[in-house]
């Protein structure tokens, strides 16, 4: 990704983390496919901007082993959090509860070099088999560029895994333009939410 989509996928982050804050006072993590340089609690333009600014946009498309990475990392914590509040006898299960959901939005312009959806149907599976609520656990893919293979990938991701696999419904697509996202708030909170919100989901843009 570079050029103008590179730009206008910094523009979205941008809006992203300033209406972010609203809901969350930690700010949001941002992870970059090819690159291990991560921003913790960004909260407004100006970080997303610095941050950006540290970056040169280069390579293939991992959406798949970033998620994995992201994925495991957090359900192990739920996990061992779910275990002891199982074997502390804490049947409002306390630990997990002072874990907060996780939302991952996923900001791509391009058709996933790897396979992230095996990836998505094992965490949901994974989810399902320790009944987490339905919340736990949010994608929100976003597309920055009109590019019809990346479309069609993530309409896929979107619209069949649950139902063909039996599986949670966890993930959300829409796509991302600067100019629609600056004169409508909706879209901005489809963006955050319609991953772990069916209804903001269904509600569409």
């Amino acid at each position: 990704m570079a050029g103008k989509r590179w730009r206008d996928t910094r523009a979205a982050l941008a809006e992203l983390a300033g209406t972010a804050s609203g809901y969350d006072v930690d700010g949001v993590d941002i992870h970059f496919l090819n690159s291990p340089v991560v921003g913790d609690n960004i909260k407004d333009r100006q970080a997303v901007e610095a941050l950006f600014d540290s970056i040169d946009p280069d390579g293939i498309t991992p959406t798949g082993e970033k998620l994995e990475i992201l994925l495991l990392d957090y359900i192990l914590k739920i996990e061992e959090a779910q275990d002891k509040d199982k074997a502390s006898g804490n049947n409002a299960g306390a630990a997990l509860k002072a874990i907060k959901p996780l939302n991952l939005i996923v900001l791509t312009d391009g058709e996933p070099s790897d396979d992230p959806e095996s990836v998505i149907i094992t965490a949901a599976r994974r989810l399902d088999s320790r009944h987490f609520p339905l919340a736990q656990v949010g994608i929100q893919f976003v597309q920055i560029g009109d590019d019809p293979n990346a479309a069609e990938a993530l309409k896929e991701l979107d619209e069949a895994l649950a139902g063909t696999h039996g599986i949670r419904d966890m993930v959300d697509t829409t796509p991302f333009s600067p100019a629609l996202a600056a004169s409508s708030p909706h879209d901005i909170a489809k963006m955050l939410l319609g991953g772990v919100n069916r209804r903001v989901d269904k509600r569409g843009v």
